[in-house]
């Protein structure tokens, strides 16, 4: 808000010949509001009768404030034939400009179509150092922003967006929004809370949209490196997969009963074990004969079986 001193110093020099007495008496209106861009004598004063429509001088930007002198005022209406004093407790006078909010929305999604044409992206996200625009039309205009010039840092990603309110009006209010742009890219990741060692298979993987500068470098970004692999640690949902994470399904677990399978020609044993480590198929863990106590290198056929390698070192070790 600011004194619009300058303005009535040069309506008074512009208006008609001062009337010294004699003026039609006015009364000044509370709460004084307007609408348009010019504030007139009718919306200052009740009574202002064929000088209603007279201007008086420019609106402020809608939603916003303007004070002028009480007695500066006082002077334009005695020259146009008004008769008002300001009283004692009058000194200032606020015209306030009624505005329609513009939704942040609306001037959210016109910074991104030019972002999104200037720097030929189309799967971005957009941060702004501020979420809190009141940016305002006036009531008799259409609640529309236009973006004007774009400045765009390539490489950081920072943004400034001149824009204007009304769209594409001259006259409208001019103003700068700055963020900046977050570039995504699309990435495998699991639907539901995975433990270790389960197998991931393709109707557990759906695609989600993350920040490109967040997404860790072995990161899978490849939805066929996943399918058949299982999480050596147990991985939540919709985050993504780290290829260090990514081990082959647990077909027996650690502590489980097995069958020790021995076969050498025409030999063929079999005995109970317990697996000491967990193995995937095809994998060789160290299994306990139950009965000898006696640690066998096995490799893993299936959650109930397991075969002997070496045979000829591992026999004692059966027996």
């Amino acid at each position: 808000m600011k004194y619009y001193t300058s303005i009535i110093a040069l309506l008074v020099a512009l208006s008609m010949p001062v009337l010294a007495f004699g003026g039609e008496l006015v009364t000044l209106r509370q709460n004084i509001t307007v609408e348009g861009p010019e504030i007139t004598f009718g919306d200052v004063f009740d009574g202002a009768g064929d000088k209603s429509e007279q201007v008086i001088a420019p609106a402020p930007n809608p939603g916003k404030s303007v004070i002028f002198k009480a007695i500066s005022v006082a002077k334009v209406a005695r020259t146009h034939g008004l008769d008002w004093r300001p009283t004692s407790p009058v000194r200032r006078i606020k015209i306030q400009r009624l505005g329609t909010r513009i939704p942040f929305e609306n001037i959210s999604a016109e910074i991104r179509a030019a972002l999104e044409y200037d720097m030929n992206l189309e799967l971005f996200e957009i941060s702004f150092a501020s979420q809190q625009s009141n940016i305002k039309v006036g009531t008799d205009q259409e609640a529309t922003v236009s973006v004007e010039n774009i400045y765009v840092n390539k490489r950081s990603g920072q943004f400034t967006a001149e824009l204007l309110a009304p769209a594409n009006v001259e006259s409208g209010t001019r103003f700068k929004i700055s963020g900046k742009v977050h570039k995504q890219i699309m990435v495998p990741v699991l639907k539901n809370f995975t433990p270790s060692g389960r197998e991931i298979r393709e109707d557990d993987i759906e695609h989600k949209a993350v920040h490109a500068a967040r997404l860790g470098r072995n990161a899978i970004t490849d939805a066929a490196l996943l399918i058949g692999k299982s999480p050596r640690r147990s991985v939540r949902a919709g985050v993504p997969v780290n290829m260090n994470n990514l081990g082959d399904p647990v077909t027996v677990k650690k502590g489980k009963l097995v069958a020790v399978v021995l076969r050498q020609g025409g030999l063929f044993l079999t005995v109970s074990g317990r697996t000491l480590e967990a193995g995937g198929t095809g994998d060789i863990i160290r299994v306990e004969n139950i009965n000898s106590r006696k640690v066998i290198q096995a490799q893993v056929v299936n959650e109930r079986e397991v075969h002997v390698i070496s045979a000829s070192q591992q026999l004692a070790a059966v027996q």
